[in-house]
C-alpha cells in the first residue's frame, strides 16, 4: 500500500514538473532595465583597471549621459535656425455655388471659383528672425561648453579624491605592516624573556586596531574609485578604475590679472550670457520689424455656368482677378512687444554685469583658497614629514636598545600616521583648490 502511494505521488510530481517546463515563461516586465542591462550593471568589479586622468576625461566626454542629453539642445537650436528660414505656405481656396431656389430652365447660373494667396513678409522679419535664431544657437553651444567644462572639473575632483584615499590606505598598509613585524619580534622576545606579557598584549592590540583602520581606509579608497563610474556611461558600470598619478598639481597661472582676464573672456557661462544678451538685442529689431504689416497677394479664377433663365439668361464665362491685402496698423503697432523685448535686453545686460562681478569674486576667493592650500602642502614638505619619519626611526632604534617604552614607540607611530594622513588631506585640498581656481578662471587644462 505504501509503495503504491509513493508511486502515485512520484507520478503526480513528475507531471507538475513537465507542466512547469512546458508552460510559457512570464513576459519580461516593461518597467526597469532589461536582463542584459542588469547583467552588465551587476558584473564583478574586483579587477582594477589603471587609467590616467587624460584618458579618464576623454571617456567622460564620450560616454556621460548628462552631456549626451545636453547635446540635444544644440540640435534643437539648429532646427530652430532651419525653421527661421522657411517661408509661409501659400493658401489655396476652391469653392462652388449653385442656385437652390429654381430648377429646370429657370435655374440661375452656378459659379466655380479658385483662389490662391501668398503672404509676403515685409520689414525684414525673416532676416531678423534668422539672426535671433543664430544668436540663440551660439548661446546654447556656449552653455553646452560650460556644462562640459564643469563636468570635466567635477570628474577631475573625484579623480583627485580617489588618489588621496588610495594614498591614505597605503599609509595605513605601511603602518600595519610595520606593526606586524614588531609583533613578530615581540613574540620572539617574549619567548626569550626580554619583555613582559603586557608589552606583547599591547602590541597585539595596536596591530588589531591598525588592521581595523586599514580595512576602513581601504573601503573608503574602493568607494572613491568606484565613484569614478558616476561620470561615465553604463558600458563602464562593471569597471573598477585605478587612478594613476600624484596630486602634485600646479595651476596654469596665479597672476590675478591674467586669471581675471581669462575668466571674463573664456568662461563659457559668461560667453553664453553674452550670446543671450545679443539675442535679446536682435529680438528688439525683430519686434520693431513686426510693426510693418505683411502683404498678402492673391490670384483668383471664377467660372459662371450657362443659364437659360427667361428673366435673366446668362452665357458661360470665366473671370480672373488679382487681390492685395494689407492690414492697417492703426490700433496695434506692437508697442507692447517692443517694450517687452527692450526690458528683456536690459535684464540680460544686468544679469551679465552681475555675473562678471561674481566671476571676479570667484577668482579672488579661489586664488586665496589656493594660496592657503599651497602653504599647507609646503609646510609638510618643508620638513615636517622628514622630521616625523626621523623621530619614528629613532624611537624604533631606542626601543630596540631598551631606551624607550613600548607606549612611547606606539605613540610615535600613531603620530607619524596622523601627520602623513594630514599631509594627504592637504594635498587633496590643494588639488581641489587648483580645480576650483581653473573653474573660476575658465581654464580647461589640468594635469595630475
Amino acid at each position: 500500500m505504501k509503495t503504491c502511494l509513493y508511486l502515485f505521488l512520484l507520478m503526480l510530481f513528475s507531471e507538475q514538473l513537465v507542466a512547469a517546463a512546458e508552460s510559457p515563461s512570464m513576459p519580461e516586465s516593461s518597467e526597469g532595465p532589461s536582463a542584459e542591462r542588469l547583467a552588465e550593471l551587476t558584473k564583478s568589479t574586483s579587477r582594477r583597471t589603471p587609467i590616467k586622468l587624460e584618458d579618464y576625461l576623454v571617456k567622460v566626454a564620450a560616454s556621460n549621459l548628462g552631456y549626451a542629453s545636453q547635446r540635444y539642445n544644440v540640435s534643437i537650436a539648429e532646427a530652430q535656425i532651419m525653421a527661421s528660414k522657411v517661408f509661409q505656405n501659400p493658401v489655396l481656396q476652391i469653392g462652388n455655388m449653385r442656385d437652390v431656389s429654381n430648377s429646370g430652365g429657370q435655374k440661375l447660373p452656378g459659379f466655380y471659383n479658385g483662389y490662391i494667396s501668398q503672404t509676403i513678409e515685409l520689414g525684414g522679419k525673416r532676416r531678423e528672425r534668422q539672426l535671433v535664431a543664430r544668436k540663440n544657437y551660439a548661446a546654447v553651444s556656449s552653455s553646452l561648453q560650460s556644462f562640459l567644462q564643469n563636468l570635466r572639473l567635477d570628474a577631475s575632483a573625484a579623480y583627485a579624491d580617489a588618489i588621496a584615499m588610495g594614498q591614505v590606505a597605503s599609509q595605513f598598509q605601511r603602518t600595519a605592516s610595520l606593526l606586524r613585524d614588531l609583533l613578530q619580534a615581540q613574540q620572539e622576545r617574549q619567548k626569550a624573556g626580554d619583555i613582559s606579557d603586557v608589552d606583547l598584549l599591547q602590541t597585539r592590540v595596536e596591530v588589531r586596531q591598525y588592521e581595523a583602520e586599514l580595512l576602513n581606509a581601504q573601503a573608503q579608497a574602493t568607494n572613491a574609485e568606484l565613484g569614478l563610474n558616476a561620470f561615465l556611461g553604463p558600458q563602464f558600470a562593471s569597471t573598477h578604475w585605478q587612478p594613476v598619478g600624484t596630486l602634485n598639481v600646479t595651476p596654469q597661472s596665479t597672476d590675478l590679472f591674467k586669471l581675471l582676464s581669462s575668466a571674463i573672456r573664456n568662461r563659457p557661462d559668461l560667453v553664453a550670457m553674452r550670446d543671450r544678451r545679443d539675442a535679446t538685442g536682435e529680438n528688439i529689431k525683430l519686434e520693431k520689424a513686426n510693426r510693418v504689416p505683411d502683404l498678402t497677394v492673391g490670384v483668383g479664377w471664377t467660372n459662371s455656368t450657362y443659364s437659360g433663365n427667361t428673366t435673366s439668361p446668362q452665357p458661360n464665362y470665366n473671370m480672373m482677378g488679382l487681390q492685395f491685402s494689407l492690414p492697417l496698423p492703426i490700433w496695434n503697432q506692437n508697442k507692447a512687444g517692443i517694450a517687452a523685448a527692450q526690458a528683456q535686453a536690459s535684464q540680460s545686460q544686468l544679469d551679465l554685469d552681475a555675473a562678471e562681478v561674481q566671476a571676479g569674486v570667484d577668482v579672488r576667493r579661489a586664488l586665496s583658497l589656493y594660496g592657503s592650500a599651497r602653504e599647507r602642502v609646503h609646510l609638510y614638505q618643508g620638513g615636517v614629514l622628514k622630521d616625523v619619519d626621523a623621530a619614528l626611526e629613532k624611537r624604533v632604534v631606542s626601543y630596540k636598545r631598551g631606551g624607550s617604552s613600548l607606549l612611547e614607540l606606539l605613540d610615535a607611530q600613531r603620530k607619524a600616521n596622523e601627520v602623513w594622513q594630514s599631509f594627504y588631506d592637504a594635498q587633496s585640498d590643494h588639488a581641489r583648490a587648483v580645480i576650483e581656481l581653473h573653474r573660476a578662471a575658465g581654464i580647461w587644462i589640468i594635469h595630475f
